[in-house]
């Protein structure tokens, strides 16, 4: 997913500014918008999973991190259709790494991710210098997403840590 996103933002887009901010007359339809529609399906797949686990009373390998992600991102998905959101492409590609990532993290013990704010900075430049970006407010919802994401992952490496501090 995120190979094939990356590929149609290189090829069929014609200025890296459309990756970051677009037109708010933007049309739904093309490469990139198939990518979501995909990530999107495969949101309700991860949720759906989630569901399993909780149904087959294996609740003891869930953490509520995990449960809210899946339950949240599916709104996030369909806001990023729905808003035609800019900056999407950047946010699927991101997110589909970052899963790779964070297995590999769990699989090395090793890995950490630092968030890396440029590509935001740059849409919401774009957006108030008068080009004008879609998505605004699925942007924020976001944010506020990201931030929550971000800081139950803290506690919850906080907590493990001290765990095997005291083992």
């Amino acid at each position: 997913m995120a190979a094939g996103c990356t590929l149609s933002i290189i090829l069929h887009l014609p200025h890296l500014r459309y990756t970051l901010c677009f037109s708010p007359t933007i049309s739904p339809s093309g490469p990139l918008f198939f990518y979501d529609y995909i990530f999107y399906l495969s949101k309700i797949h991860e949720f759906l999973d989630t569901v399993l686990i909780i149904l087959s009373n294996s609740i003891q390998r869930l953490t509520f991190l995990p449960v809210y992600h899946h339950a949240i991102v599916i709104i996030m998905c369909c806001l990023w259709l729905q808003t035609k959101q800019s900056l999407f492409p950047i946010a699927l590609v991101t997110n589909a790494s970052v899963h790779v990532i964070m297995y590999g993290y769990y699989l090395l013990c090793v890995m950490g991710l630092l968030p890396n704010f440029v590509v935001l900075v740059l849409m919401l430049y774009y957006n108030f210098t008068g080009f004008g970006c879609s998505g605004i407010l699925g942007r924020c919802f976001n944010a506020v997403f990201n931030a929550s994401l971000l800081t139950l992952f803290v506690n919850f490496h906080s907590e493990d840590y001290a765990k095997k501090k005291q083992g």
